[in-house]
Parts: C-alpha cells; structure tokens; sequence
C-alpha cells in the first residue's frame, strides 16, 4: 500500500476533537506543551478534512492552550468511517506493544544526562526514571510483600450478568 501523505497547515479553530474519544489526556497536557516547546510540532495532527481528529487530540489541546494560531495536519481522507474508529485506537494503543531494551534505554539516557538534556522532556516521569541506573543497568527492585495467590482457589466476588465476567469487587 503506498498512500502518499498530504500535510497541511490548518488555522487551531478548525480541527474538531472528537467527542467519544476514549483517551482521558486533560491532566497531562502541560508535559505536551513542554515537548512542543523543546522539540517543535514534528508530529503533525492525523484528521480529515471535514475538521475530525483521528490521532493528536493532546497535541491539539497542548497547541491551543500554547496560542498556536496554526498546526501541521495530515489529511485522511481514504479510511472509511469504521477505519477512522479502528486506527483512532490502533494509534493510541500500538505504542504499547513493544517491550524497552533496559540496558539500551539506560545508555540513551546516560548520554542525554551527560548533554545535561532534562530527562523529563523524555516523557519517562520521575518513578520511571528511579527505576533505571543511569550506568546502563536497572536498579533492582524492592521485594515485594505479596502473597502468591493460588488461582484454582481463588473465588471472584462479583460475575457480569450480560457477559459472564468474574472479577473481584474487593479494593485492595
């Protein structure tokens, strides 16, 4: 497949945020501000062209509470509207899909602490960071006081009446 991308620049007004979005993004909108400040706009806004944000709602909160009066958006025109539902969550959920080499984690952060570069701006937040030795070995982790529970003896306390789900309604 080779789609060939067209980016534009849109006045901040006209992009929509979509109103169903599942991503509750409001909390963190200053460590995006932060980003764009540091790094620029380099990751345009995915929509459509009747306005619709398909991926970069936070960016586009973060652009207009900066006062950005225009941001780069890549038009989406080709997706169906079942696509444009199925990638919005593709996009959020597909960062999370690989796991981090530590050690080599730990070399790029070494060589940005030696830069002096704010290892906040990395998007890795303070107890993240705690838990990598900036030598390029994890720090090891405290041991844990939880009882290794035994599955088969184990009773849920609540089951969903529509689809069977047993879960345990105990706050720990």
């Amino acid at each position: 497949m080779t789609d060939h991308l067209e980016m534009v620049y849109w006045p901040i007004d006209k992009p929509i945020l979509y109103a169903r979005n599942p991503r509750k993004n409001d909390a963190v909108i200053d460590r995006m501000i932060s980003s764009i400040q540091e790094f620029g706009f380099q990751t345009p806004i995915l929509a459509q062209s009747n306005g619709t944000v398909i991926d970069g709602h936070l960016r586009l909160k973060a652009a207009r509470k900066m006062g950005l009066t225009e941001i780069p958006v890549v038009l989406a025109d080709g997706l169906t509207e079942v696509q444009v539902k199925a990638f919005r969550l593709l996009a959020n959920r597909s960062v999370q899909w690989a796991d981090w080499d530590m050690e080599l984690l730990a070399l790029e952060f070494d060589d940005l602490k030696a830069e002096g570069f704010d290892l906040d701006l990395t998007g890795f937040d303070a107890d993240e960071l705690a838990g990598i030795d900036l030598n390029g070995e994890l720090e090891s982790a405290p041991a844990s006081s939880a009882t290794e529970i035994d599955p088969d003896d184990y009773q849920m306390g609540c089951k969903c009446p529509r689809c069977g789900f047993e879960f345990d309604d105990k706050q720990a």
